[in-house]
């Protein structure tokens, strides 16, 4: 193969025949289906607790779409350059990739702003709302309008952002680019440790076995793969802005720009599989779905009443007794005698929140009657 071409001869010691094709594929396509299937098995465990979506399962299947969006571009970059060292690709198809790089950032941003988004509505669910709910809420919609409106109005005109490589006679401005990447894979990676602080303090003072805090801690901390991930992905674009040959390093950063997000995205799923979870691992999930009703010698029938029996959730950051908004859940079915009977309950807008919320429960008082089988 030519050691010279539009950008010049290569330097000796480069193999201009290498190609990272095969590493960007495998890692791409494994990682989609990774993602959907966490997202299916997601919505599975919904409709086994015949549950309706909540806001939060919109949100990550929004995610999805976006994730997919990323890694059908890092896919369709193959046949353009990304992963071959730069002195075999034409301009034409360095241009073509450029593009795809311009539209990859706004997917990305839109992409990792809804996986964390849903993991923060997932969180209100469970727990309620407090201020450091709000305010990494406040800081995923700051992160996510200011990324956009950054790239929209980085270079002038934006056909500059990729004919100042293959254009001379191009005339416009950008602004400094590699700083924008670093900024913005920091504060991806910093919301992203946010997220993963803010159930602490809550899980801490839940009235639950040590052993139960220890494996809902453990589910919640499986986020910390995306800071991970996003580490790993600052430091692939670090070593791109300082390298000369371009197209071969944009291979890593595709891997990585993709795969986070499908990680995001199977991160936020895992603490909803407790219907599955609770059929393997009963004593050590999250369940406390099932009530028991036994006494010494007989066999009780329990019914609770749905105008007299009330319970109050208490949001364990404040005095407001609330869930969503409402001040007070009702318990809508009976529970009659057997060894085990299944509680459920309902909140104003009708949704099953007790498997919903994976049985998390945050009590602060409830008043029920019992009288014995006739």
């Amino acid at each position: 193969m030519s050691a010279s071409g539009a950008w010049g001869p290569a330097p000796p010691d480069v193999d201009l025949s290498e190609s990272q094709d095969r590493e960007i594929l495998t890692s791409v396509i494994t990682m989609m289906a990774i993602g959907i299937a966490a997202v299916i098995l997601r919505l599975t465990a919904r409709l086994k607790a015949r549950a309706r979506l909540g806001l939060d399962d919109y949100c990550v299947m929004a995610a999805l779409t976006f994730a997919i969006g990323t890694a059908i571009l890092c896919i369709i970059s193959v046949p353009y350059g990304g992963g071959k060292h730069l002195w075999v690709v034409t301009l034409d198809e360095f241009t073509t990739l450029w593009k795809m790089t311009y539209a990859f950032v706004l997917i990305y941003a839109t992409c990792v702003s809804l996986t964390k988004a849903s993991i923060l509505l997932y969180y209100r669910r469970i727990f309620g709302a407090n201020w450091a709910h709000h305010v990494c809420m406040g800081l995923v919609v700051g992160y996510w309008v200011s990324i956009t409106i950054a790239w929209f109005s980085g270079c002038r005109p934006v056909t500059y952002f990729w004919e100042q490589f293959t254009k001379p006679t191009a005339k416009g401005y950008c602004m400094n680019t590699s700083l924008f990447y670093f900024i913005n894979g920091i504060c991806a990676m910093l919301i992203d440790i946010a997220i993963l602080v803010v159930p602490m303090p809550t899980l801490y003072k839940l009235q639950m076995p040590l052993r139960q805090k220890i494996a809902v801690g453990a589910i919640l901390l499986l986020g910390a793969f995306v800071c991970v991930a996003s580490i790993i992905r600052i430091i692939a674009m670090d070593k791109l802005v300082k390298a000369d040959d371009f197209t071969w390093r944009m291979a890593q950063v595709f891997i990585w720009s993709c795969c986070e997000p499908f990680v995001g995205i199977v991160c936020a799923c895992l603490p909803t599989y407790g219907p599955f979870l609770r059929r393997f691992w009963r004593k050590i999930g999250t369940s406390d779905r099932y009530v028991s009703g036994t006494s010494s010698n007989n066999l009780h029938n329990t019914k609770i009443e749905r105008n007299k029996a009330r319970m109050e959730w208490k949001q364990l950051h404040g005095d407001d007794v609330q869930l969503r908004g409402d001040d007070e859940m009702e318990l809508t079915n009976d529970i009659r005698g057997g060894r085990q009977a299944s509680l459920r309950t309902k909140d104003s807008d009708g949704d099953e929140t007790a498997d919903y919320v994976e049985n998390i429960y945050v009590q602060k008082d409830i008043s029920w009657t019992s009288s014995p089988k006739a």
